[in-house]
């Protein structure tokens, strides 16, 4: 299918990025509307998410060298003290993040209590701190995070193809990608091709997290909105690149959660 006819494609009804994933949120023309934040507001979760606990958390029970579970940031108090941008650096230092996450699993790990509420809480504990690590690791899971968690804005949400929508520029990009593949694909030198969009996407996802950075760290929440956005299809393109075999003329390109 040529470029053109493709694009008029997606932008019909189904707004796929691919026939093969339909769901795919992509061309509404219907951006989310900004929201507005004070720098105190910025630093504070949103209420909705500033639950702690969980039916694996007995109230009343504390460990001993438990975190602060009020959110993923506190839970790493040394590797993050300040908290969410702006206060702090979007990017975080992998290897402080990593090296309190295993001192945190040591202190609380379910095997070093008996069989009761304690050993319950614990479990409870090192499942969250998984999450929090789990999340906080990955930069487009952490931009995630922060955009639900302190400004209300869920570009994972079930209606996110209504209020969601990827950036015009960034859509040509990504059906150029999706066009390549399908001519490379059925060549002898398709792995090399490959390859070589392989090497220009880690580019573009690099760059896509820099402007995701300074976006948050100057609070321009709808600049990080739509770098959020664009860096979720390219993970999409980078895990359709992973999974491509000789032979393969096309890859699914779906949204990361």
């Amino acid at each position: 299918m040529a470029l053109r006819q493709r694009i008029a494609h997606l932008r019909g009804p189904v707004g796929s990025l691919t026939r093969t994933a339909p769901s795919s949120p992509l061309i509404h023309a219907r951006y989310h509307r900004p929201v507005q934040v004070s720098l105190t507001q910025a630093l504070r979760p949103c209420t909705r998410h500033a639950s702690t606990k969980s039916s694996t958390e007995p109230s009343g029970v504390i460990l001993a060298g438990a975190p602060d579970i009020t959110n993923y940031y506190t839970i790493f108090a040394k590797t993050i003290p300040s908290g969410p941008p702006p206060a702090s650096p979007f990017n975080i230092p992998t290897a402080d993040l990593k090296r309190e996450f295993l001192q945190l699993q040591g202190l609380v790990h379910p095997d070093k209590y008996p069989n009761g509420v304690e050993k319950q809480h614990a479990e409870g504990l090192s499942a969250r701190i998984n999450e929090a690590y789990r999340t906080l690791i990955d930069p487009l899971q952490r931009a995630q995070y922060i955009l639900r968690e302190w400004h209300g804005i869920d570009v994972t949400a079930e209606d996110a193809a209504t209020k969601h929508a990827l950036d015009p520029e960034t859509l040509m990009e990504v059906m150029e990608v999706q066009e390549t593949i399908e001519e490379v694909g059925a060549t002898a030198e398709g792995e090399g091709q490959i390859n070589a969009l392989k090497k220009e996407n880690e580019v573009r996802v690099l760059e896509c997290v820099e402007s995701l950075s300074k976006a948050f760290e100057s609070g321009e929440l709808e600049a990080a909105r739509k770098e959020c956005i664009r860096l979720r299809f390219w993970y999409s393109v980078g895990e359709g690149l992973r999974e491509w075999e000789p032979g393969n003329t096309e890859i699914r390109l779906m949204h990361t959660s």
